[in-house]
């Protein structure tokens, strides 16, 4: 097992040089604490975070058990139902297991997950749980010292880092052939972007993307053009969609059915048919995708592709506490959830 004293000796320096690297503590000049990292970097060197970040809030230096370790949660944005809700779950599942929980939002901004890495987690918490973040695992790895982190919905290849996925590729997928099976042939999709030649844009790993994905595979299985999707490009917020709606009615009305890549954007997309006088789902059919609850209290409620998020926020805290507890034979998880679709009004 790598010590600090062999990180400390491949880098030239004391263990107690690297612990103060390591907890995050700005004592040591700059460019040895890059040669720490460097080193801890190369030895595959993590840190046992049971003794160090958590009890430096504490006088005691030993943990009790009636002292609670603490999980750092940063998350894209909390003024959203979907992450709002995960977070709660999040922080309730750590409370069951003993640990407290530290919710930082990031708004997905680089400059913004870099601080709260160094400036709350390093020296607040024993690990983190990371959503949807812009920096590299590389870049997590060197910035939290090493601590153990779990990604969420990050679908980059990873090494060294566990990642537990939404079902985005499947979900978006099932969505597609749920409203061809419902014998809707003109199936728009809300919440896409495009690129300048108005097609939809090229594909990649990030949530976005993979839904764009999951769509583009269940056209291809049910023999649909892709080429003539329609595409109504929206953020994935309710007002910016409601007034996509508005904004693309030409295109709106030329559909029988809309996916909406998440159930925000169908919250807005419910509200922009009611103004334009379009009945839902006998003149439209509307499927979202996530299982927020305020879904069933929609008019009418929302039909979705509901992800097990109750599996997420369990998997994510366990995870993580299994690394912050040290056990250094567990491989590392790549985990997606599962989902099942809520047959509510509107589809």
């Amino acid at each position: 097992m790598v010590t600090m004293k062999d990180v400390g000796r491949e880098a030239g320096v004391s263990a107690m040089t690297v612990s103060n690297v390591l907890r995050g503590n700005d004592n040591v000049a700059p460019e040895t604490a890059m040669r720490v990292r460097a080193a801890a970097d190369k030895l595959h060197y993590r840190l046992n975070t049971t003794s160090l970040s958590a009890r430096s809030l504490r006088a005691s230096t030993s943990r009790t058990r009636t002292e609670r370790g603490t999980i750092g949660l940063a998350i894209f944005e909390l003024d959203r139902p979907y992450p709002s809700q995960l977070a709660s779950l999040i922080s309730q599942v750590a409370e069951d297991r003993g640990y407290q929980t530290v919710v930082q939002q990031t708004r997905i901004d680089e400059n913004n997950e870099r601080s709260i890495i160094e400036r709350v987690t390093n020296q607040f918490c024993d690990g983190l749980i990371f959503s949807s973040s812009r920096l590299s695992a590389n870049e997590i790895e060197q910035l939290s010292n090493h601590r153990p982190t779990v990604l969420l919905d990050d679908d980059r290849p990873q090494q060294d880092i566990d990642t537990i996925l939404t079902p985005c590729i499947a979900g978006a997928r099932k969505a597609i052939e749920y409203l061809y099976g419902l014998g809707r042939r003109r199936i728009g999709i809300m919440g896409g972007s495009v690129i300048a030649d108005g097609m939809p844009e090229a594909r990649g790993r990030n949530t976005r993307d993979r839904r764009f994905e999951g769509c583009r595979q269940a056209f291809d299985r049910l023999g649909m053009d892709w080429d003539s999707a329609c595409i109504i490009p929206t953020s994935w917020n309710d007002t910016d969609a409601r007034q996509a709606v508005h904004y693309h009615e030409t295109l709106i009305r030329q559909c029988d059915a809309l996916f909406c890549m998440t159930d925000t954007v169908a919250f807005g997309t419910l509200r922009g048919l009611k103004d334009l006088d379009i009945s839902v789902p006998d003149d439209m059919a509307v499927i979202g995708f996530d299982g927020i609850a305020m879904g069933a209290m929609t008019v009418p409620s929302l039909t979705t592709i509901a992800v097990d998020v109750d599996f997420i926020a369990k998997q994510a805290v366990d995870l993580l506490i299994k690394r912050i507890n040290y056990e250094p034979d567990l491989p590392h998880q790549r985990i997606v959830a599962g989902y099942h679709i809520e047959h509510r009004e509107s589809a």
